[in-house]
């Protein structure tokens, strides 16, 4: 059965987003072929609706959201619902009952007379008797991709890549220690390792997305196990890490999430130890930077081009956290979810004092 967080988030999303239909619709596409038809006249209803009833319920089993990121993609900055998709192609494969459907969303801006190109997207239309449903691309984009198995990690290997054996077993290492801090199980994990975001992105589905150059490194830990490396590599304990929190603290506030994950698995190419000592130096070169003032995880805020400052200044409360309270004191601020401010409370900082006791610690 699909999870009742599935078909809250669902309509939530039917409710939040107005609806939107198919804009067009390639003249070579065949609209005479049944199956072409059919799974035309269904994508214009599960775009409208967002109805998880026109997906596959396997789907739902493995990725928890399985198709979150189109969620909203017609909304931008030039208004809700500016970005209509157009079906740009319907392409066979070696299955007879599937399909790959090529989905573009583009706004017309009418003050420069152009079009604007969202994102390219693809799924697998599935038939199923007289019916049509979608399913998300990322296995047909692996069907070719080697897979090795180390321990509780199933890793894909892209084709691009080489597999690494000595970082798997660093990654075994750290999935050990992890476990044993957080008190936890071990639990499989799918590892797609792949070389770059960009490719990432197109086994998430995607020919064109804006965010697929905006890093040379990065990443996602998804759904029910789901880890997906633009590294180059297959060791990846920063995402490892919010597979861990995402199950034993489901309310966990963002900004403390990628704080954990930080102070275990660094960020981009480098640990934590090297981030924090940056940290240190540009606090000291920027005496008057109010770390109080940019608690907000998203602000795209780097020092260095390497180190993510919202991140690191994170990492070090967690630290300041575990080594003033004991790791319990954090799990308890993980778990509540509470807002930055009222983590910050644990350690008694607050604007007025939080640059002061953070640059003191850091000294030590």
């Amino acid at each position: 059965m699909r999870s009742l967080y599935t078909l809250v988030l669902v309509l939530l999303f039917h409710f939040s987003y107005s609806q939107f239909r198919i804009k067009s619709i390639s003249p070579a596409i065949n609209q005479q072929d049944s199956f072409n038809a059919k799974i035309i006249e269904t994508l214009e209803e599960f775009l409208e609706t967002k109805d998880p009833k026109f997906w596959l319920d396997s789907d739902f089993k493995r990725f928890k959201s399985p198709y979150y990121e189109i969620i909203g993609i017609e909304n931008g900055k030039l208004g809700n619902n500016f970005y209509q998709p157009s079906v740009m192609e319907i392409i066979p494969t070696d299955e007879n009952d599937k399909r790959i459907v090529k989905i573009a969303f583009i706004g017309y801006n009418s003050e420069t007379k152009s079009n604007l190109i969202k994102a390219i997207y693809n799924v697998i239309a599935v038939k199923k008797g007289d019916r049509v449903f979608f399913s998300k691309y990322i296995d047909y984009a692996t069907k070719n991709w080697k897979i090795k198995n180390e321990d509780n990690v199933t890793y894909y290997i892209s084709p691009n890549k080489n597999f690494n054996i000595a970082e798997a077993e660093a990654q075994k290492k750290d999935i050990h220690m992890l476990s044993d801090f957080f008190g936890a199980e071990k639990f499989p994990i799918t590892y797609y390792s792949t070389i770059s975001p960009e490719e990432v992105f197109k086994l998430k589905g995607f020919d064109y997305h804006p965010m697929m150059y905006a890093d040379k490194s990065g990443g996602f830990a998804e759904g029910y196990n789901i880890i997906f490396s633009g590294n180059n590599s297959e060791y990846y304990t920063h995402e490892l890490v919010h597979l861990f929190t995402s199950k034993l603290f489901p309310k966990i506030n963002p900004y403390f999430d990628e704080g954990i994950a930080t102070y275990f698995g660094g960020s981009g190419k480098f640990d934590y130890k090297w981030q924090k000592e940056k940290l240190k130096n540009f606090l000291t070169e920027n005496p008057g930077f109010d770390a109080f003032e940019h608690l907000d995880i998203y602000e795209r805020l780097f020092f260095e081009k390497e180190t993510p400052i919202p991140y690191v200044i994170s990492a070090v409360l967690c630290e300041m956290i575990i080594s003033k309270f004991g790791k319990e004191k954090l799990f308890l601020v993980l778990k509540n979810g509470n807002s930055v401010e009222e983590g910050l409370k644990t350690l008694n900082l607050n604007k007025n004092n939080m640059n002061y006791e953070l640059r003191k610690f850091l000294k030590n």
